[in-house]
């Protein structure tokens, strides 16, 4: 037999690498040990062995990546219609975040010298169906820092101050003292009470809006603590409820204000 029929061995095939890297059975044995004999290939084993190890490990890059320039977010910021000069810091990772799970590795197996055409076939179609769930985790990923990180962050509207009232302390309750404050955010108004007392209240307190006459009242319920906030029902005039009293209330199971206010104020 003439040297030109022996087959050239050369290299292994990147894909077999691949699969090596990937802790994949089915290695070819000849692959085996010409990646043991040759500097080259045993390098480039290494080199995706790494980017394996680090997807798996979700770590950082070892060096972070390079900044893309102005122009590109400048063109990212006017297709989103962000400000010119919307600019994210540079990013140190990459989207290996979400690579791991492509890479979790398989049972070992007993390696066994098959047809390197069919191990060849069989990764091809792997590492499509890898470049293509590569690419969709990229496209997440852009959208992701599109949305999160360009898109400016939305404010949470302040509240309109609509009346404010000084609560002063009832004879019986000397040295009480306390505010109110209406407030409206959106649609819905409510108003945040604080008071503060000289001595221990014997029951619980109970926030009330009162006409001005004193001959109708509406409960906005019980005020724990320093400071509470009630919202006032929609179909409540304040107008016709301008006055805000606390009251010092039994557990008797009586509804109605007890007539011991704490403190007192009009709006």
């Amino acid at each position: 037999m003439s040297d030109s029929t022996i087959p050239d061995p050369g290299h292994s095939d990147p894909d077999i690498l691949a699969m090596m890297a990937m802790s994949e059975p089915d290695i070819p044995l000849a692959d085996e040990l010409h990646v043991q004999d040759c500097p080259e290939c045993l390098e480039e084993l290494n080199s995706l062995m790494r980017v394996t190890t680090l997807a798996r490990s979700g770590s950082p890059l070892e060096h972070p990546l390079d900044a893309p320039g102005p122009a590109v977010w400048g063109s990212i910021s006017r297709a989103l219609g962000l400000a010119a000069d919307v600019m994210p810091a540079p990013f140190e990772t990459a989207a290996a975040f979400e690579t791991a799970a492509l890479f979790e590795p398989e049972p070992a197996l007993p390696i066994a010298s098959r047809s390197s055409g069919r191990v060849r076939r069989t990764h091809r179609r792997r590492r499509r169906l890898l470049v293509s769930a590569l690419a969709v985790v990229v496209s997440a990923g852009a959208i992701l820092i599109a949305t999160t990180v360009l898109a400016p962050k939305s404010e949470v509207p302040k509240p309109t101050v609509l009346a404010e009232a000084r609560l002063k302390a009832l004879p019986d309750w000397t040295g009480a003292s306390g505010e109110a404050v209406v407030e409206k955010t959106g649609s819905e108004r409510q108003i945040v009470v604080t008071v503060s007392e000289p001595r221990p209240v014997p029951g619980y307190r109970e926030v009330w809006l009162i006409s001005s006459n004193l001959t109708k009242m509406i409960s906005m319920g019980v005020l724990v603590g320093t400071e509470g906030s009630f919202t006032i029902p929609a179909d409540v005039n304040l107008a016709d409820y301008p006055i805000v009293d606390v009251s010092s209330e039994k557990p008797d199971g009586n509804p109605a204000h007890s007539g011991d206010s704490i403190v007192r104020g009009t709006l």
